[in-house]
C-alpha cells in the first residue's frame, strides 16, 4: 500500500507540474511544445494551436504537423527523427523550415528552437516554434532596396539614416557611416533644393506624414542633377514616430528624353524650325494679347513652286537638302520677333508683326515683307548632285490684335491656305492677300460638295441636247449636255459643279448616269426616227478609272446601244496622264465601233506626236477661236491650223460657239465640210423638246 501511495502522490505531482508548465507556457508568444526526451509530445500552447486548432491529442502530432525544407512543399521535414538525433548531438538545436497549416493558404517561414530542460529531475526537450515572417520580409525588403536604382534610407525615431541603400550612398556621395551620423534634415539641408521653402515640406511631411516632389541634390560641385524625392513618415499604433523613409529616384534620363520627346513634338526634324504645333501655339498666344505695341500682324504660307516635281525627278534626297538651303535664307533674313516654322512638305509659314501702328502703312509693310520674300526665294540652288531652280507662292492673311472680327489660328492657317492656293492658279512666283471673296467661294464651293454629294441623279439632274449642223442646215449629230438642278441652290452651272465633282470623285457615278441616259435615248431615236449621232463627254477622271472600259462594255450590253452612232468626246488632258494606257483604252474603244473626238482642241496639251498615234475621228475647235472671227488674225491663223491639220488626217471638224451668221459664213467658206454647233442654231434643249424641234421634222423631210 505505501508504494502505490507514493506512485499515486508521484503522478498527482507531475499532472500539477504540467499544468503549471502549461500555464507558463501559454504565456509565450510563439508556438511551444514540449516532448519527452525520446520525442514524444507532451504539451503545446496556444499559439501553436492557431496553426492547428483541430490537434487535439499528442497522439496524431507527427502526422498533423506538416513541416517542409522548402517553401514550395519540397521534401518534408522529419521533426521527430530531428528531436531523437539532438541527444547524440547529431542535429544542430535549431532549425530553419515551412510550416504548413490549414489556416494559411501559404507556407509560414518557422524557426525551430530546441532546449534540454528538467522537470522533476526528469529530462524533457522544450521547442519553441517562431514565426519567421515578418523577419523573411523584411530580408526581402533589404535585398529589394538593395537590388533597386533608386536611393532609399530608413531613419531610426529620432531621424538619423540606419539604413541608406549602395544607390542613395551612390547619388550622395557619401559612405554609410557618414550618412548614419546625419539626420535626413541634415542631408536635406546639406545636399537638396527644393522648388518649393524648406519650411512648407517639412510642414506637409508632419501633417500629412507624406511629401514628393522634384529636387535638385548638388552632391558635389561636379554632380549636381535633378530628382524626384519622396519622404513618408511612420507612424506605430499610438501615432508616434517610428521612421522616416525616404527615396530619391534620379531624372536625368527622363528629362533628357522629355526635352527629345518636346524637340519631335514641336520643331521638324529635318531644318530644326518649329513645326505646325508650335506655330498654332505661337499664334493662339498672340490672339490673346489685346495692348500689343505692334496690333498688326500677317500670316504668311509659304509654298516652293515645283516642290513635288524636284522630289520626283530627283529624288527626296535633294528635296530635303533644297528645303534645308530656303529655309537658311529664312532665317538669315528673318525679321526681329517674327515667327518662322516649316509645316510640312514644302511650305513654311512666317508670323510677322507689322512695326507700324497705322493700318494703311502696315498693309504696306506687310506687302513689301512678301516681295522681299518672293525676291529672296527666286533663286537656283547649288545641291550636292544637281542644281534646281525654284520660287514660291505665298499667301497672305493679315490681321489685327484689337480687331471686332476675332480669329483663332485654324482660320489663319485656313485663310492663308487658300490665298496661296490662288497665287499657284495665277502662275506661282507671286503673293496673294487674302480676301472675303475668297470666303465666299470656298463656302460655295462646300456647298456643291455638300449637294453632290446627297443628290438624287434622276430628280436632279437632266439631259439637254444641242444640235451639230452641216452647210445645209441638217442636224447630224448632238452634243449630250448635263444641267443640274437644286433644289435649293437652283440651276447650277457646269462650269461650276464639274471641277468639284471631278475633284470629289463624285464624277465617275455622275459619269455612269450620262452614259447611260445618253446610250438609252441614242437607241431610241435611231430606232424610232434616222440616224443621228450622239457625243458624250467623258472626264479625264472617269476615263483613267481602271474598270472605265469594262464598265463601258456592259452598259453596251444593258442598253442595246449601237456604238456606231455614239461619239465619245475626250479633252486633250485625258493624254497627260499615262498616254500609253490613254492609248490602248482609246484603241479599245474603236475596236467596239465608238467615235473619238478630241474636245476643245488647241486649248490644252496640244502636240502632233499624239495625233499621229490615236486613232481618232473628229477634232472641236473650242468657241473661244471662234468668237472673235471674222477679224481676229491671230484666232484665224489658229482655226487655219487646226482646219488644215484635221484635213491632212482626215478627221472631222466641229467648230463649237456659232452665234452669228458672219461666223458661220466665213467657216463655211474656209472648210465646206465643217460642222457648226452653236446658239445660231439651236440652244440646249431637254431631249424631249430636241425631238419635236430638230429630229422629228427632219424625218418627216426625209419622208415627205
Amino acid at each position: 500500500m505505501q508504494a502505490a501511495e507514493l506512485e499515486e502522490r508521484h503522478l498527482k505531482a507531475l499532472k500539477l507540474s504540467h499544468q503549471q508548465t502549461l500555464e507558463i507556457i501559454n504565456r509565450f508568444e510563439q508556438g511551444v511544445i514540449l516532448f519527452t526526451a525520446d520525442a514524444n509530445p507532451i504539451l503545446f500552447n496556444q499559439t501553436f494551436l492557431h496553426y492547428y486548432p483541430q490537434l487535439e491529442s499528442s497522439e496524431d502530432f507527427f502526422k498533423d504537423v506538416a513541416l517542409f525544407t522548402q517553401k514550395h512543399h519540397g521534401h518534408r521535414f522529419e521533426l521527430k527523427d530531428w528531436l531523437k538525433q539532438l541527444h547524440q548531438n547529431i542535429e544542430s538545436p535549431h532549425q530553419q523550415v515551412w510550416l504548413k497549416s490549414p489556416q494559411s493558404k501559404v507556407s509560414i517561414p518557422v524557426r525551430l528552437q530546441a532546449y534540454w530542460i528538467d522537470l522533476h529531475t526528469t529530462p524533457h526537450i522544450l521547442l519553441i516554434v517562431s514565426d519567421q515572417t515578418l523577419h523573411t520580409q523584411v530580408t526581402a525588403q533589404r535585398k529589394l532596396m538593395e537590388a533597386s536604382y533608386a536611393g532609399q534610407f530608413v531613419t531610426n525615431a529620432q531621424g538619423y539614416i540606419q539604413h541608406p541603400n549602395q544607390a542613395f550612398s551612390g547619388y550622395t556621395g557619401l559612405t554609410q557611416t557618414e550618412l548614419s551620423r546625419m539626420t535626413y534634415i541634415d542631408w536635406l539641408r546639406q545636399q537638396v533644393s527644393f522648388k518649393v521653402p524648406f519650411e512648407k515640406v517639412i510642414s506637409a511631411l508632419l501633417k500629412e506624414h507624406f511629401w514628393t516632389g522634384e529636387v535638385q541634390v548638388h552632391a558635389s560641385e561636379e554632380n549636381v542633377f535633378f530628382a524626384v524625392l519622396s519622404l513618408s513618415m511612420i507612424l506605430d499604433a499610438e501615432q508616434n514616430i517610428e521612421h522616416f523613409v525616404g527615396l530619391l529616384q534620379d531624372t536625368t534620363d527622363i528629362r533628357a528624353a522629355q526635352t527629345e520627346i518636346q524637340q519631335l513634338a514641336y520643331f521638324d526634324k529635318l531644318t530644326g524650325l518649329p513645326n505646325q504645333t508650335l506655330l498654332h501655339d505661337r499664334i493662339e498666344r498672340l490672339l490673346q494679347q489685346t495692348d500689343s505695341e505692334t496690333p498688326y500682324h500677317a500670316l504668311y504660307l509659304i509654298s516652293l513652286d515645283g516642290f513635288k516635281s524636284i522630289n520626283d525627278t530627283f529624288g527626296h534626297d535633294t528635296g530635303d537638302e533644297l528645303l534645308q538651303q530656303v529655309a537658311n535664307k529664312l532665317k538669315q533674313t528673318l525679321p526681329e520677333q517674327a515667327f518662322l516654322a516649316r509645316v510640312g512638305g514644302g511650305n513654311f509659314s512666317i508670323l510677322y508683326p507689322s512695326q507700324s501702328q497705322d493700318e494703311a502703312l502696315s498693309k504696306q509693310d506687310i506687302a513689301r515683307y512678301s516681295e522681299t520674300l518672293l525676291d529672296l526665294i527666286d533663286d537656283r540652288y547649288k545641291l550636292e548632285d544637281s542644281s534646281v531652280h525654284t520660287s514660291a507662292s505665298i499667301g497672305i492673311c493679315p490681321f489685327a490684335l484689337n480687331d471686332t472680327v476675332h480669329y483663332d489660328s485654324d482660320q489663319l492657317t485656313r485663310y492663308t491656305n487658300m490665298a496661296m492656293y490662288e497665287a499657284k492658279k495665277l502662275g506661282g512666283n507671286q503673293a496673294y492677300l487674302f480676301e472675303d471673296t475668297l470666303m465666299q467661294r470656298a463656302k460655295r464651293r462646300l456647298e456643291l460638295i455638300e449637294a453632290l454629294n446627297h443628290s438624287e441623279l434622276d430628280d436632279e439632274f437632266q439631259m439637254y441636247f444641242q444640235p451639230q449642223v452641216n452647210r445645209e442646215g441638217r442636224v447630224v449629230s448632238a452634243e449630250t449636255l448635263l444641267r443640274w438642278f437644286h433644289p435649293t441652290l437652283g440651276l447650277v452651272s457646269p462650269a461650276k459643279f464639274i471641277p468639284v465633282a471631278e475633284e470629289g470623285r463624285q464624277i465617275i457615278k455622275i459619269g455612269l448616269w450620262v452614259l447611260h441616259k445618253a446610250f438609252l435615248q441614242a437607241r431610241a431615236w435611231n430606232a424610232k426616227y434616222c440616224d443621228i449621232r450622239i457625243a458624250i463627254n467623258v472626264s479625264p477622271v472617269q476615263f483613267h478609272e481602271q474598270s472605265f472600259i469594262e464598265m463601258i462594255i456592259g452598259l453596251i450590253k444593258f442598253t442595246q446601244v449601237n456604238p456606231h452612232n455614239i461619239t465619245l468626246e475626250l479633252t486633250e488632258g485625258v493624254l497627260i496622264k499615262n498616254a500609253k494606257l490613254a492609248l490602248q483604252k482609246i484603241q479599245h474603244l474603236v475596236s467596239l465601233g465608238f467615235e473619238v473626238s478630241i474636245d476643245d482642241f488647241g486649248t490644252g496639251y496640244s502636240s502632233l506626236s499624239y495625233l499621229q498615234k490615236l486613232p481618232l475621228h473628229e477634232l472641236k475647235i473650242d468657241k473661244s477661236f471662234i468668237s472673235d472671227v471674222p477679224g481676229n488674225v491671230d484666232d484665224e491663223a489658229i482655226i487655219t491650223s487646226i482646219i488644215q491639220l484635221a484635213a491632212s488626217k482626215q478627221l472631222k471638224i466641229v467648230a463649237e460657239g456659232v452665234e452669228t451668221q458672219a461666223q458661220a459664213d466665213y467657216l463655211n467658206a474656209l472648210y465646206p465640210d465643217i460642222l457648226q454647233q452653236g446658239y445660231l442654231y439651236g440652244k440646249p434643249l431637254p431631249a424631249d423638246e430636241f425631238e419635236d424641234v430638230f429630229v422629228k421634222p427632219q424625218a418627216n423631210n426625209r419622208t415627205a
